[in-house]
Parts: structure tokens; sequence; C-alpha cells
């Protein structure tokens, strides 16, 4: 079981960083928000209650065992706790279930839901191993993807419609100069959709590769999920 390194640490620990990171805009608002604004900056946790759970439920497919590891379903869930000051929350963290469970937080004086950190280290770390590669590359490539994306409207099924939701979509390894060597995963694509009537507002996080016929190489599916116990 490797180190679990909650990717804050590799992106920056704050909103505030992760947004200058990515060259997050200020001032005027755009009808078209950019990835930073819709993933980094807001207060997700605001409305959220001491002892409230998230719960989320995971599914990895992968279409090649020996390259990309066995096909599981597992649970996440984030528990809110008290932080230091009244806009700032303690998440505590179920990161998987039994034998899969990695060791994860807590996350303390969270503004903003640590589930987005948690998916990519854990994407990245998988990528690490499968390519024996440094992570902080892919983690750049995800970051030069991320800083010129835009969100998109989307409908977020099974919460209020009135509510604005949105979509971010990026394909970090299209391009890549070691393509060749990342077994079809360059078609990599990261869609991350948050609502504002979602609890915790990013309620679903999705990272395939699909081959040329359209069949799915690998994927992960992280998503709100309030029937999970």
């Amino acid at each position: 079981m490797h180190a679990f390194r909650p990717f804050p640490l590799l992106f920056g620990a704050t909103a505030f960083a992760l947004a200058l990171l990515l060259g997050a805009a200020s001032g005027a608002q755009e009808p078209q928000p950019d990835a930073a604004d819709i993933l980094f900056e807001r207060p997700q946790l605001q409305a959220l209650k001491l002892g409230d759970n998230l719960k989320y439920s995971y599914r990895f497919h992968s279409a090649d065992e020996k390259i990309f590891g066995p096909s599981f379903d597992d649970t996440i869930a984030l528990t809110i706790d008290r932080g230091d000051t009244p806009d700032k929350k303690r998440v505590d963290v179920q990161l998987f279930s039994a034998e899969r469970r990695r060791a994860a937080g807590p996350f303390d004086d969270m503004a903003g839901n640590p589930l987005l950190s948690l998916m990519l280290e854990e994407n990245l770390q998988r990528l690490a191993t499968i390519f024996q590669s440094n992570p902080r590359y892919m983690k750049t490539a995800i970051r030069m993807a991320l800083r010129s994306a835009k969100a998109s409207p989307d409908r977020a099924e099974g919460f209020d419609a009135a509510a604005p939701a949105w979509k971010v979509e990026v394909a970090p390894f299209l391009n890549d100069p070691n393509k060749a060597r990342m077994h079809g995963l360059e078609s990599l694509t990261y869609r991350f959709r948050v609502s504002a009537a979602a609890p915790g507002e990013i309620y679903e996080i999705d990272i395939s590769a699909r081959d040329a016929s359209g069949a799915v190489l690998f994927e992960e599916t992280t998503r709100y999920d309030a029937k999970t116990p």
C-alpha cells in the first residue's frame, strides 16, 4: 500500500494557491466561468453543518487487469467537523473500505470540497504505477490543461434543476510527446461536474479513456450517492 499524499500537497494547500497555479482570472465575471473558479475557488462546504456526511460511490473499470489493475466498486465518505473559523470546516475521510482503505486526511480549515484533490491524487498515483513515471510530470499536464479550460452549462440529474450546474472537461495527454508509451491512455479525459444544489457541490468526477471503437480502456467514476450505506 502506498503512502497517500493528498493532491493539495502537490498543487498547494489552499484554494488561493490552487487558483494562482491555474492562472485564475480575477475581476470581471465571465458568462462562461474558468475551471479554477468552478473547481477551486468557491466555498463548496459553506452550506454544510457539523456532522453532515457526504457519501460517494466509486467504480474503477479496467479493460486489461495486467496493465491497469483489477476492476472494483467501493465507497468514499466525508464527514464534516467544526473548523477553527465559522467559514472553514474540518473534513474527516474514509477512502474506500476494508482491504482497500487508504490513509487520507483529515483536512483542516477547508472551504472547498477535498473530494477533487482526493480523486486526482488517487488517479495520479495509479497512473504513476502503470507508467513507472514521475507523478509530477502528469500533474503538470493536468494543471496546464485546467489553466485554459472553461466550464460549460450542465444539467445536474437528481438535484434542483433551477440551481446552476457546470461541467469542466479536459484531455491533458492527447498531444503528449510520450503518448506512444501510454497503452492507449493518451485519450484520458477528466470530467468534473458541479452544482450549487449538490451537498459539497462536486457531484461527479469521471476519468476515462476509450479506444478507437469507443470501448472503455480505463475508467474511474466517483458520484455523490445519498443512498450509499
